[in-house]
């Protein structure tokens, strides 16, 4: 991206209307007292592209009462064809964007000069040659195609799809700003990193784990309603013995119902034959119906033996019921248990990461201070006698030990908890069916309570009416008075029909107790094949948790980042090495090393790093090691491939530098340096601008852009 002209009003500081044609210099520094409106020139380029600047809201629209809206036009050449962006926010409404681009039918390439390095001419891909002076005219007053979308957000997504860049890494890639030279070079070998992914753009694979992670966590709560499920399938299983003896008890409950109404209704056919044969009758009906008594009294003998079994096993049962009650509670006192244990060593561990890391940077700083040579502390600044050195030395090595005491006795805690959760969840695995048996127990006891009512009612009944007629029965039988008893049948005629009446509404709602338990051991079988779909679907849940807990592993920082890192450092590597050779006349180059040996030397393994190795004449060392000058080279040397590692990622070129390296924090050497850097590498960009307040730097450059401030807000002219 080339610019060609940017037109603002009612943008910041800039109130009336100002216009900045990019197309006379190569290479200029925009100038003027601090406040001026250097920097909004900038904001405005970005915020014409992609709506962002250091605000966004309508703190961009200038603050004078007659200001009704901020415009920013910018016009650039990319890729062999000249865009044009409006962005306008008129106060209290909605942001307006457009879009264009400029078709006026001539061949969209010529070729521009420039310099090469050693002071030849240079051809640099740029779509327009304005060396002939009107072309800018042209341009401006050209036919224009609209290249806007139906919305805002389209029309943005547009620009930025055409420029391959979104504002981050058109930011990183174009503006070096003040204080950010060197911000890559003096971190951490971890912290550099971190700043190299972020450069990158690396920070979506976060997203990309992220993501990973909800999902694995949505089919872990998928996997955990399966068991669920599952353990009330177990719960209804283990029910499957007292069902079947509930359903062996009604059934033969319902046999002996079944006969006791048989036998009322011989009883009854006999009564309504009593009138034919009364004498005959008599007899052979109260035999009958002795017999009858007979087989109930021998079954109410048998029911309260039953009665006697069922209340040994229901103690049994209250028995087991109540261990199980102490198992679950100390199931969850162990749980309470592990879980403060696992608290605990969260705890620690995270107080010991946070120790490592103190403990590490304060190696770095004994380090850094024993192999310091020159007469300044590396650390605080002071002049460095011996003694400071060991004064600070013993300090620092005082709050090490400190810490390696506090880090080793929390490693000990750490053991100590580990195998205390060992134990806790070793003593929870053996309890892990405590709940489920408590719950058969428990359904057992309230099971056999229900039987033994069951049968204490009817052995209730027989004491109340069937013993009292067999006793009846059977002294008549024994007074042979059955002719005078014969006669009773006929009156009784109605109340046999009524008892036979009422057995067979016992029957048929006993029948419906035998069906209900009938159907619930049916079930069992359906129980168990839907406990065997769940399974199934349970280990495919389990490999898929797998699968996503491999893929947070590969979009973890230490797998496809990492990957990418280490693709791209050789790029940056050469890149830089290409311009510090140009910086340093072929005397320097720098080396990333992304893997180092420990100081323990009984480890073979590697850890992992990222430092920076400079060679010069004097052979390889640390880039803490070289003077402000030749770390100054090796810092923009470094940023600006970065920069152009970045812009060839995302498809794009860089053809515009904007440098905001704050010359007034550095001396004469040092604003030197940095102006030799800008002409080093002059002839690889289209456009360089570099922003100062400081006039006695004005002359250094062949172009500058004086900004005041004035009554009527910021204006610009072009020297």
């Amino acid at each position: 991206m080339i610019p060609i002209q940017l037109k603002l009003s009612g943008f910041l500081s800039y109130r009336e209307a100002v216009e900045l044609d990019f197309t006379a210099f190569d290479l200029a520094c925009i100038s003027g007292p601090n406040g001026a409106g250097k920097s909004s020139l900038l904001d405005a380029i970005t915020w014409a592209l992609f709506g962002q600047a250091r605000k966004r809201d309508e703190s961009l629209i200038n603050s004078h009462s007659g200001v009704k809206a901020a415009e920013v036009s910018f016009t650039f050449a990319y890729e062999e064809n000249i865009y044009r962006v409006q962005r306008t926010l008129p106060r209290g409404k909605t942001t307006v964007l457009e879009f264009q681009i400029l078709d006026d039918g001539q061949p969209a390439l010529n070729k521009a000069k420039g310099r090469t390095k050693d002071g030849g001419r240079r051809t640099t891909d740029y779509p327009f040659d304005f060396s002939q002076g009107g072309r800018l005219s042209s341009i401006v007053n050209g036919h224009w195609r609209p290249l806007t979308e139906r919305t805002l957000r389209e029309t943005q997504a547009r620009i930025e799809q055409i420029l391959r860049l979104d504002y981050e890494t058109f930011v990183n890639a174009s503006f070096f700003l003040q204080g950010k030279a060197d911000q890559f070079a003096q971190q951490s070998p971890g912290k550099r990193k971190e700043i190299l992914s972020n450069i990158l753009g690396l920070e979506i694979w976060e997203t990309y784990r992220e993501r990973a992670a909800e999902r694995r966590k949505s089919i872990e709560r998928e996997l955990d309603a399966a068991d669920g499920r599952i353990q009330e399938i177990d719960t209804e299983l283990g029910e499957e013995e007292p069902r079947k003896q509930k359903l062996k008890d009604l059934e033969a409950q319902l046999r002996q119902l079944s006969a006791v109404r048989k036998t009322q209704e011989t009883a009854l056919e006999n009564l309504r034959k009593a009138a034919a044969s009364q004498l005959a009758a008599g007899k052979a009906r109260l035999e009958e119906e002795r017999r009858g008594l007979k087989e109930q009294e021998k079954a109410i003998s048998d029911q309260a033996a039953t009665i006697s079994e069922l209340t040994v096993q229901i103690e049994s049962a209250k028995k087991s019921l109540a261990e199980a009650e102490e198992n679950v509670a100390k199931r969850n006192e162990l749980e309470e248990n592990r879980s403060a244990a696992r608290e605990g060593h969260a705890k620690l561990k995270a107080e010991n990461e946070l120790l490592k890391a103190q403990m590490d940077e304060l190696r770095a700083r004994i380090d850094q201070l024993e192999a310091a040579e020159g007469a300044t502390c590396p650390l605080c600044g002071q002049s460095l006698s011996e003694e400071h050195r060991q004064s600070t030395l013993k300090q620092l090595n005082d709050e090490g030990k400190e810490k390696g005491d506090r880090f080793r006795a929390n490693k000990s805690s750490l053991d100590d908890l580990v195998k205390q959760i060992a134990d806790f969840e070793a003593q929870i695995t053996r309890l892990e069916n405590v709940e489920r048996k408590r719950l058969v127990y428990s359904n057992s006891v309230t099971q056999l309570t229900e039987r033994i009512e069951t049968l204490s009612n009817s052995i209730k009944n027989w004491a109340t009416t069937g013993a009292k007629r067999l006793k009846e029965v059977e002294t008549i039988l024994a007074s042979e008075k059955y002719v005078v008893e014969a006669q009773k049948p006929i009156a009784n005629l109605d109340e046999a029909e009524r008892t036979l009446f009422d057995l067979q509404e016992q029957e048929n709602r006993l029948n419906q107790e035998v069906g209900a338990a009938r159907q619930k051991v049916t079930v069992l079988d359906d129980l168990r094949v839907r406990k065997a779909r769940l399974e199934a679907e349970r280990a495919e849940l389990g490999l898929t948790i797998g699968r996503f807990k491999s893929l947070e592993r590969a979009f973890g920082k230490d797998g496809v980042p990492a990957l990418l890192i280490e693709q791209a450092l050789p790029q940056i590597e050469s890149k830089a090495n290409d311009l510090l050779d140009r910086l340093s006349d072929g005397t320097m180059s720098v080396r990333f090393v992304t893997q180092a040996a420990y100081k323990d030397k009984n480890r073979d393994d590697l850890r992992e790093t990222l430092d920076i190795q400079i060679s010069d004449g004097a052979g390889a060392r640390e880039y803490e090691m070289f003077s402000g000058g030749e770390a100054y080279r090796v810092n923009f040397a470094i940023r600006l491939a970065l920069s152009e590692v970045l812009a060839q990622r995302r498809g794009a070129r860089l053809q515009t530098l904007v440098i905001d390296e704050g010359f007034g924090s550095q001396d004469a050497q040092g604003r030197q340096r940095l102006i030799e850097a800008i002409n080093a590498v002059r002839s690889d960009f289209a456009r360089i601008l570099v922003i100062t307040h400081l006039d006695e730097l004005k002359d250094a450059f062949p172009t500058r852009i004086e900004v005041e401030k004035t009554d009527h807000g910021s204006t610009v002219r072009v020297i």
